[in-house]
């Protein structure tokens, strides 16, 4: 095992890949890429395909929004401390919870009727089965329903719609 007193910092300095590290708002724009998608699309498994990362990209926001205000700032001896600003806006709208054995790891779950929607909606498709999406009008995509009995769906758009509403309002009162 090599000793730890050996590290060079150059060295893995000059190892590292800049270009590769996602700018900070990386997430925010992945839901709109997504919600960009599934507002042209009409094919129903691929509305679906869409959804489901639309579904993931907006669990992801707030999972990594949380985790990032936990560790946002960094005192002159290099110890991180917590964006309270951040974590007070984000406990609006999901619970965020830190793991006090590993700090490192901090879960949230959907609070407002919004976020709960969200995230069982993503759950099922993420751990149980596939997205059952209902075609119930012409107009496509707005007329693409979440569920599979006929008169019980939920419109996808909408629901999208409102969500990268949420996350677009959050990410710009955490960041200014």
């Amino acid at each position: 095992m090599e000793n730890a007193n050996n590290f060079d910092f150059e060295d893995w300095l000059n190892r590292w890949d800049i270009q590769a590290v996602p700018d900070f708002d990386d997430k925010l724009r992945e839901c709109e890429f997504f919600f960009e998608l599934l507002s042209k699309e009409t094919d129903r498994n691929k509305f679906r395909w869409l959804l489901s990362g639309f579904l993931n990209a907006a669990y992801s926001f707030f999972e990594s929004s949380a985790l990032t205000a936990h560790f946002r700032y960094t005192d002159s001896d290099g110890e991180s401390y917590e964006d309270d600003e951040g974590i007070s806006i984000l406990r609006r709208h999901v619970k965020v919870e830190q793991n006090k054995k590993n700090r490192n790891f901090v879960k949230t779950a959907g609070l407002t009727p919004l976020t709960r929607q969200l995230y069982e909606v993503r759950k099922k498709c993420t751990h149980h089965l596939p997205l059952s999406i209902m075609v119930t009008g012409s107009s496509l995509p707005e007329n693409f329903h979440l569920g599979r009995m006929k008169g019980e769906g939920v419109p996808a758009m909408p629901l999208c719609r409102d969500v990268l509403q949420l996350i677009q309002s959050v990410f710009a009162e955490i960041n200014g």
